[in-house]
């Protein structure tokens, strides 16, 4: 049975968790859901679980000692200063119990999502638990252990022979997914984000465009702070619209961080619901 749309979700999800002050918390996975089942927009034949990332799908993207390294972390055996190298004990990322489970599985939820659609189970597929673009090869940054984005474009690549147009729309630029794929043709990254003049991660400015092949593949439009939804919206319109007709994907994989809306602590933009409805 082909559905429309699918959403990937287990409680599991919520394991990804640095501690009770920390502001990324999974629990709005679960506010989400339940909001979409108050308001009958899914029912439960749309939900389809997650499942754990193998070590060889994480070492596409991810060295093999830094993967070792999380899950020594996640056991508590990994060394303060080991730590440090790997970007790990920090305050954007603390090291938590069973760090490398919680983090795969993230990885997997992204896999089971983009199987879903190649395979033709369905024509779109949503994980919320994902999007962790921060993430670099041997190295966690700005609360993303594991780079899901990456290693499914990579995945994508590998098992669907695919082109893949890559769409950041989270208020931070995607850096970890542009590193990882700057000198590839086969893999386009188009990121909208609040200029990095002031905000982490500090990159993604327009002359950033890819090297060797990939030059011309990677897109970067910043926004300065206060850019409100009209101003936005157009940006994003014929961005999107040109960089698809330009690149012609097989498939599109969307990075969808709702840190642009107004409310949002950490960054200084100032768009509405809006942005993200549409």
């Amino acid at each position: 049975m082909t559905h429309d749309s699918v959403f990937v979700y287990s409680e599991d999800l919520l394991n990804y968790k640095f501690g009770k002050n920390h502001p990324f918390n999974q629990i709005r996975l679960k506010l989400t859901l339940d909001l979409l089942k108050n308001v009958n927009a899914i029912d439960d034949c749309h939900i389809i679980p997650p499942r754990q990332a193998a070590d060889e799908e994480l070492h596409m993207i991810h060295d093999p000692d830094y993967v070792n390294a999380v899950k020594l972390a996640g056991r508590g055996q990994l060394p303060e200063e080991s730590c440090e190298n790997y970007g790990l004990g920090t305050e954007d990322t603390p090291v938590f119990p069973n760090m490398h489970e919680a983090s795969s599985l993230l990885v997997g939820g992204t896999l089971a999502a983009v199987d879903a659609v190649m395979s033709g189970r369905a024509k779109h597929a949503l994980h919320l638990g994902g999007g962790l673009h921060h993430g670099f090869r041997g190295k966690a940054s700005g609360f993303c252990i594991y780079n899901d984005s990456s290693v499914a474009i990579k995945y994508m690549q590998e098992k669907y022979k695919a082109r893949i147009l890559y769409v950041d729309t989270d208020a931070h630029h995607g850096d970890g997914v542009q590193w990882s794929f700057y000198d590839d043709p086969d893999v386009c990254t188009l990121s909208i984000h609040e200029t990095g003049r002031y905000l982490f991660p500090g990159t993604g400015n327009v002359n950033e465009r890819g090297q060797g092949k990939g030059y011309g593949f990677s897109f970067n439009i910043p926004v300065d702070a206060f850019t409100e939804d009209d101003s936005w919206l157009h940006a994003y319109r014929t961005a999107f619209r040109e960089v698809a007709e330009f690149f012609k994907p097989d498939v599109i994989l969307t990075q969808n961080g709702a840190d642009a809306h107004y409310l949002d602590p950490l960054t200084h933009l100032s768009s509405t619901i809006k942005i993200y409805r549409e």
